[in-house]
């Protein structure tokens, strides 16, 4: 480290306003490297290997959302030595102290568990969640087989889908994916009927729109529309900004800040059938960034 210099180890980095935010208004100057997205990193053919994969693995479960966390917390102390545990509302994070890598455990709409480890902690994730399947606390999510869409085509993974946008001509000259967005990506189980590709095909259009500087005094919610994007939100609520901003914030430029513009694709709370997608404009770059993938928000 250079002189002057702090370097802070957060795994997870869910806790900016708890943690950073106090020492940030003191006068600590926040620096944070952030990779940019690539099609390696979601497991796309490319030069780039991808440095840090991850595990990703999804159960049901029954129980109140907090006793789980608990439960979660007693069983990776009783079954790993060196490791502290985190608990916040939605989100129970087991770390290794040897090396500081983690488990995290997050709990997702429609009583939906989302456990995700890097590749050096496979294992233990995998022997950890089948300790709770055995004993009953959680339910493995299977994947039902993909019916036929339109024209015979079989249902797409949501990433695959990304994915192959990512790859398209124009699309990185116009929408910058960032990692938060792609680690987010393969938890997505939205089940869809080419609704997924049309909706990111309006996300391309909607920022060659906001770059064309006839439309600079037109309303995003005007030009959302005209780019096809049926669900669109230009802003969130006083709810979702308050109490659960870290649904919809992510690290850019060094920084962590909020992504309020968003689409819906489908209605409910059933993951399977609805997903959102949060974004904002950078008007220096002229560049739509897709910040967060999946999930909807809380509170939205």
């Amino acid at each position: 480290m250079s002189r002057n210099a702090v370097k802070a180890y957060m795994p997870g980095f869910i806790g900016y306003d708890e943690f950073l935010a106090p020492l940030v208004r003191g006068g600590l100057r926040l620096v944070r490297s952030v990779a940019l997205a690539s099609p390696a990193m979601l497991g796309m053919t490319g030069d780039l290997p991808m440095t840090t994969p991850t595990v990703s693995l999804s159960y049901h479960y029954e129980l109140p959302g907090r006793r789980l966390l608990e439960i979660i917390k007693h069983a990776a102390k009783t079954s790993f030595q060196m490791v502290g545990t985190t608990l916040e509302s939605a989100v129970a994070i087991i770390t290794f102290l040897g090396d500081q890598s983690t488990i995290n455990f997050h709990l997702a709409s429609d009583r939906h568990l989302t456990v995700r480890a890097s590749a050096r902690r496979a294992r233990e994730a995998h022997d950890l969640c089948r300790q709770l399947v055995g004993r009953q606390v959680l339910k493995p999510i299977h994947a039902k087989p993909s019916a036929p869409a339109r024209g015979g085509k079989p249902h797409r993974p949501a990433h695959v889908v990304l994915a192959e946008h990512m790859r398209k001509t124009g699309f990185a000259d116009h929408i910058v994916v960032l990692p938060e967005a792609l680690a987010e990506a393969p938890a997505c189980v939205f089940e869809h009927d080419g609704t997924l590709d049309r909706y990111l095909t309006g996300l391309l259009a909607f920022a060659q729109l906001k770059a064309d500087p006839m439309n600079a005094l037109r309303p995003d919610e005007f030009l959302g529309k005209k780019a096809g994007l049926g669900h669109f939100g230009g802003d969130l609520g006083e709810q979702a900004k308050q109490r659960y901003a870290r649904d919809y914030r992510a690290m850019y430029k060094g920084a962590p800040r909020l992504f309020p513009m968003h689409v819906t694709l489908g209605a409910g709370l059933n993951p399977r059938a609805c997903m959102s997608i949060y974004f904002d404009w950078d008007p220096v770059d002229q560049k739509l960034i897709l910040a967060r993938f999946g999930r909807h928000g809380r509170g939205a």
